[in-house]
């Protein structure tokens, strides 16, 4: 059974405003029966990279990472890791059973408790194998998922290319779309030299004119010594 808090399933509904007292209910009995109902696995790969440049990032194994932004944010990248995590179809499955019978607005709640899960899965993962990797001295980059403007949806064809999702029963849709639905995939950099790190405090931001980067985490202020 996964622990999962309330609070992450309100995260995952947004701003709820006047109706969240009338939800209360629906919210708890979601945060319950998602934590039962769902199966969290996960799958990861650690790759090392062999050039990142004109928009590619290649890595060992003649694997190819593809967005105009991922050479920057892959600046002194010396590897990356690869992971895919999910709750598993049990939450998914009682929506769709919610919705066929009417039942709109607890579905939409369950729906939230599904992805709660996913998030909170992948979290879990994601934290302890960047803390793995910081323990072997590297530096760790932001996390980078497909269907962003770092990298487009067709990304996950990189993911899948990568991981043998089938061990975790996930599968990739001709949409680019996973099944099941609650299942996030990321991609993480890493490196002694890494440039654009997860610290705001380490982050090169403030002095790098890429002004339009989608992992910016503080305004440009200027070259040092301007």
């Amino acid at each position: 059974m996964v622990e999962l808090d309330p609070e992450e399933v309100w995260r995952c509904l947004g701003p709820a405003g006047n109706a969240r007292e009338s939800l209360h209910s629906d919210v708890l009995e979601a945060t319950e029966f998602a934590a039962t109902a769902s199966q969290p696995r996960g799958i990861s790969r650690v790759l090392n990279v062999e050039s990142a440049a004109r928009g590619k990032v290649h890595f060992e194994g003649g694997f190819i990472a593809e967005g105009k932004r991922l050479p920057h944010i892959f600046e002194g990248a010396e590897g990356a890791i690869f992971l895919i995590a999910t709750a598993g179809p049990g939450v998914e499955t009682e929506v769709e059973a919610m919705m066929a019978r009417g039942d709109h607005i607890e579905g939409v709640v369950l729906d939230a408790g599904g992805s709660a899960v996913a998030i909170n899965a992948a979290e879990q993962m994601q934290a302890q194998l960047m803390w793995e990797v910081e323990q072997a001295g590297y530096k760790v980059g932001p996390t980078i998922t497909p269907g962003t403007e770092p990298w487009d949806i067709e990304g996950q064809r990189t993911m899948f290319d990568v991981l043998i999702a089938d061990e975790i029963d996930v599968t990739l849709l001709e949409s680019r779309l996973m099944y099941p639905q609650k299942t996030q995939s990321k991609m993480i950099p890493f490196g002694r030299d890494l440039k654009l790190v997860n610290n705001p405090d380490e982050a090169p931001c403030r002095t790098c004119r890429a002004q339009r980067c989608p992992m910016r985490m503080e305004e440009y202020v200027g070259i040092l010594g301007e």
